[in-house]
């Protein structure tokens, strides 16, 4: 369980010992958090109110041991704000995932669940835009599935598994199905649409930009890799039982494919170039994190990141799996949390540059990024990363070998730039 889960655990069970009452709601807060607090506490009990309220509820004196520190509540009416100890935050959470992993929840280890779909990949081909959208949508469910440490069974299984997830168009008899919606074109197929937003990709980086490519075939490998992407960004942007209208030229969002893979290049860049002036002895060693004085992170926006993006990514994995409801997996859930992170972080990058930061910052600044960087890295591999025996040929190295392998061509397409936020 991941610390901020049981934090939420531990103020909902003190919540109903102290209040009696199951009126009340928990939620984790993403904006303006210096004001607001990073969690905030509904009483809906009128009662509540009244001469003998009390001034603390989880400040009581008590000597309790929450999963994460907090520093004060602010009780108001029918709400308590809640404020974490921000530098023990950061330790306790950098801490508790250094390898970059979270704990599963024991009860989904090994589990094991069917998953089925409607189309065959085999005749990937004649697929038309609603075939590869159910594709999609079934690679992403089962990817966050293995993610959440289910055991995915593509096959048939000789015994009963107890759970069959089936995505598709129509329902399949017994078990949870998760319906897509139809795409409405004007007779595009997926692989016409997807050379289309490959031919995006390849103009705008060409004449806007103007670049000079000298490995021609490599490049083009690049686009085909973008503009597959891309036109799976597209389809997983709307939730997955609403239908969507091809017929008109979409006003494609800039914040899709590119600069989600773009800004994660960014990254890799960034920790590629520490690591090479590391050997040379132009930065030393990064400081162990129980060393590190998390305190000296000020600024609002450094907080708000990685309270929203790291604190709460297993909430956001969570969310897209129905919170252990297979009937409301949701798995534009992750496109929409990975773009807000991509767009924030971007922001932050652009106005503080973090390898010119003074020694001290530079050891804390570079932990809360392997953290973002491991995030994104996370939602890639859900969003883009399919069988090697598929369809339009998405393999795991397909995407990242755009971030990894290509750095330079990210470095001077800046792909970014395509946004208005930019």
């Amino acid at each position: 369980m991941d610390p901020l889960e049981q934090l939420e655990i531990q103020l909902r069970e003190l919540l109903q010992e102290k209040l009696n009452s199951p009126r009340f709601s928990v939620k984790c807060l993403n904006k303006q958090l210096a004001e607001s607090g990073d969690m905030v506490v509904k009483i809906a009990d009128p009662a509540w109110i009244g001469e003998d309220q009390p001034e603390a509820v989880f400040l009581d004196g008590e000597d309790r041991s929450w999963s994460l520190p907090i520093a004060r509540e602010k009780i108001s009416n029918l709400s308590i704000s809640l404020f974490l100890n921000r530098p023990e935050t950061y330790r306790t959470l950098i801490t508790r995932w250094s390898d970059g992993t979270w704990q599963i929840a024991e009860n989904l280890q090994n589990r094991k669940i069917h998953v089925t779909c409607d189309i065959d990949d085999g005749n990937c081909e004649q697929f038309s835009l609603t075939d590869l959208r159910v594709v999609s949508v079934r690679n992403v469910v089962k990817n966050l599935l293995m993610l959440q440490g289910f055991r995915v069974l593509l096959e048939k299984p000789m015994e009963e598994t107890g759970e069959t997830l089936h995505v598709g168009l129509t329902r399949s008899g017994s078990g949870v199905n998760l319906l897509c919606g139809p795409v409405i074109t004007n007779g595009v197929t997926a692989c016409e649409y997807i050379q289309k937003r490959a031919n995006d990709m390849q103009l705008i980086a060409q004449h806007k930009y103007g670049l000079r490519v000298k490995d021609q075939a490599r490049f083009q490998q690049m686009i085909a890799s973008l503009g597959r992407s891309a036109a799976v960004v597209d389809l997983l942007e709307s939730k997955a039982s609403s239908s969507i209208d091809f017929r008109r030229d979409k006003n494609q969002s800039s914040k899709g494919a590119a600069f989600i893979l773009y800004n994660f290049a960014r990254l890799s860049v960034l920790f590629r170039t520490f690591e090479e002036k590391q050997r040379t002895g132009y930065y030393p060693e990064l400081a162990p994190i129980e060393t590190v004085d998390f305190g000296l992170l000020k600024e609002e926006d450094e907080w708000q990141l990685f309270w929203v993006y790291v604190a709460g990514f297993p909430a956001m994995l969570r969310q897209a799996l129905g919170d252990g409801q297979l009937a409301r997996v949701a798995p534009h859930v992750v496109l929409g949390f990975t773009s807000g992170l991509v767009i924030c972080l971007s922001k932050y990058y652009r106005r503080v540059r973090i390898l010119t930061k003074l020694l001290v910052l530079l050891s804390i600044a570079l932990h809360c990024y392997r953290r973002f960087r491991k995030r994104v890295e996370v939602a890639i591999a859900a969003m883009f990363f399919f069988d090697r025996s598929e369809t339009y040929r998405q393999r795991p190295s397909d995407s990242l070998e755009f971030s990894y392998a290509n750095i330079d061509f990210a470095k001077r397409c800046d792909l970014e730039k395509l946004s208005p936020a930019s």
